[in-house]
């Protein structure tokens, strides 16, 4: 028996062995006794663990595709691990973002619901380290997941990947307590973390950011203000935190800016209004101000 999706087809048996065919248990929201949870993250761990260290040439198949891996070198065909990925993903979209995403659009509430669902699934953080407790998945899987959920609704796919957004000065330049701390907590609670770059008058040109970090005693004040931050209210909404960027040395213009992790409930943060997104509605979009913000 086989079953056409996505222009690939695929047999039942290696659908059950991935651990994603629906009549063995994996709809999402039907078992109420958590079997299907446990075989997730049974196959998500086994999956991110073969996935960055399988080679290039893992998971091909059929003649064709060998042949043209042996003469260019490379292949642009997603390992089994991925598909899997990708799977889940693209049902997890049908099931739970398409069905609300209207409602959501429309009314622009915020998508707590389906954000926590995709958290159980570890849809969320997707990146942070395995010694952490995360997933470690590479970039390309990463990709391919946000590319089925942004299919389902870019809104509520930007309100989700914005957590790794904040959380990649951490995974890429934090020491082991910072993330022990900031990281951890996410992957405790179904929680938002913001990334604070923007501002009125520098984004792309991060550079000519106005955003100041000054030194006082064993702390830090920050002051200034972030434009178009995502998840900029749920991250103090649900004690999450903010990576902010800050000149701590104005004179050395690039290379005078310093980035700091806030907890987002820190006192003289000021959360601004709910920026209204085409296409994204639900996202949690706003303007940050810093006001003598003290930071260790």
């Amino acid at each position: 028996e086989s079953e056409r999706r996505g222009g690939r087809t695929r047999t039942k048996e290696r659908r059950e062995e991935s651990g994603c065919w629906r009549a063995e248990g994996c709809g999402f929201g039907a078992d109420e006794s958590g079997v299907w949870k446990r075989r997730w993250k049974i196959m998500l761990g086994n999956a991110v663990r073969h996935a960055v260290r399988r080679s290039t040439t893992a998971g091909l198949r059929g003649s064709g595709v060998t042949q043209a891996r042996n003469m260019s070198g490379i292949s642009f065909e997603l390992s089994e691990d991925q598909k899997a990925f990708q799977d889940v993903a693209r049902q997890f979209a049908e099931e739970h973002m398409i069905p609300n995403a209207a409602h959501h659009d429309v009314t622009g509430e915020y998508p707590q619901e389906v954000f926590a669902k995709a958290w159980e699934l570890g849809l969320v953080n997707t990146h942070i380290d395995e010694d952490i407790g995360g997933l470690h998945l590479d970039c390309l899987t990463n990709c391919v997941i946000m590319e089925e959920l942004a299919r389902g609704c870019t809104g509520m796919m930007t309100a989700i990947e914005a957590n790794s957004l904040a959380s990649m000065p951490l995974i890429i330049a934090g020491n082991a307590e910072q993330k022990k701390k900031y990281l951890g907590r996410l992957l405790e609670a179904p929680i938002q973390a913001a990334y604070g770059v923007t501002e009125p008058g520098a984004g792309s040109d991060v550079a000519g950011i106005k955003t100041t970090a000054v030194k006082k005693g064993d702390k830090y004040v920050i002051n200034g203000n972030k434009m178009w931050i995502t998840n900029g209210g749920k991250a103090q909404e649900t004690g999450g935190f903010y990576f902010v960027l800050a000149k701590t040395d104005p004179s050395a213009g690039a290379k005078g800016m310093t980035g700091f992790v806030v907890d987002a409930d820190t006192p003289g943060i000021t959360v601004g209004r709910k920026e209204i997104n085409m296409g994204q509605r639900c996202s949690d979009t706003r303007g940050l101000t810093f006001e003598d913000v003290e930071v260790p």
